[in-house]
């Protein structure tokens, strides 16, 4: 399956949003132009846009990376990138289209890099800030809760990662190192953790990396009833860095080692938080909440 096919299979499973998706890709690459990503409708949509996060690359001054979102004024194109597990802001909104191309300038053997994703329900306020239309419930709930004029003001819409930051109480964070022996054609479960029922908590994925190997090595993530939601190549990984990611869990997080061979002692790193499931986050999954943690979760306000 290609990459941008499993990406947008990944983002239309996405159910707690907002979700940050760790991509990640490995390619040799011919001379000229190799597309590696092409996103449109209906994956990408006003209502379920995406923001790219921090990227990661390998140095290489013959590659050109090509970045476009919705227009093709809006882009990015750099060269000689960071060493790769450097993670470096690059943060764009496709609200209908999403494209990454990279251009070599002669042919380049396993070029890898780390992009992140996060899938979105855009609030009031975000969709004033990104000129996105209004629903007439939309305009209601901004004249009530005053979101236009915060907006204007610059007090509105938060970042992402700081809203959810913001709202994710009472943590305890699980940082472990595993070494896993791994059967050729088998998933090997190196960590599974499990919330009792009704146990007011949650937990998310945070962070993620493996020691680099080929193989066809891949980190599985399995979250609540979404059996491998995440297949993660580990050849573009780097052990001396963690990759951000945030896929909250209402129930279970299953970590497994995938490989075409036999594999002894390799290496895996990853954070899970567990937080307390409070309304505003009730609301914020679609699940049952309060009708004012609902409104200030869809207007973009923190409690």
């Amino acid at each position: 399956m290609a990459i941008q096919d499993e990406l947008a299979t990944v983002i239309r499973k996405a159910r707690y949003l907002p979700e940050l998706l760790p991509l990640f890709h490995a390619q040799d690459l011919a001379t000229g132009d190799n597309p590696i990503i092409t996103l449109g409708s209906p994956t990408i949509s006003p209502d379920i846009p995406i923001l790219t996060d921090k990227l990661s690359a390998t140095p290489d001054a013959t590659v050109l990376l090509k970045l476009k979102a919705d227009k093709p004024t809006h882009k990015a194109e750099t060269i000689s990138l960071n060493v790769m597990g450097e993670l470096t802001p690059l943060e764009f909104l496709a609200t209908k289209s999403l494209s990454l191309v990279l251009n070599a300038d002669a042919p380049v053997t396993d070029y890898k890099m780390y992009l992140g994703i996060w899938v979105i329900t855009p609030s009031i306020a975000q969709r004033i800030l990104w000129g996105l239309p209004l629903t007439p419930q939309h305009e209601e709930l901004s004249r009530k809760r005053g979101v236009r004029d915060s907006v204007v003001k610059g007090i509105l819409p938060f970042p992402t990662s700081y809203q959810i930051e913001r709202e994710c109480m009472g943590f305890k964070r699980t940082y472990a190192e595993v070494v896993a022996n791994v059967t050729s054609g088998q998933a090997t479960q190196v960590v599974v953790l499990s919330l009792p029922e009704s146990s007011g908590e949650f937990l998310v994925l945070e962070s993620i990396t493996a020691a680099s190997t080929a193989n066809n090595a891949q980190i599985y993530v399995t979250r609540d009833d979404d059996t491998n939601y995440l297949k993660l190549p580990v050849l573009p990984m780097d052990s001396a860095y963690d990759f951000p990611a945030f896929i909250p869990a209402l129930r279970k997080l299953e970590i497994s080692y995938y490989a075409d061979a036999t594999l002894t002692n390799r290496y895996v790193r990853f954070t899970i938080g567990r937080y307390k499931l409070t309304d505003i986050l009730c609301a914020r999954f679609n699940l049952e909440a309060t009708q004012e943690a609902r409104e200030s979760t869809l207007c973009g306000v923190v409690p």
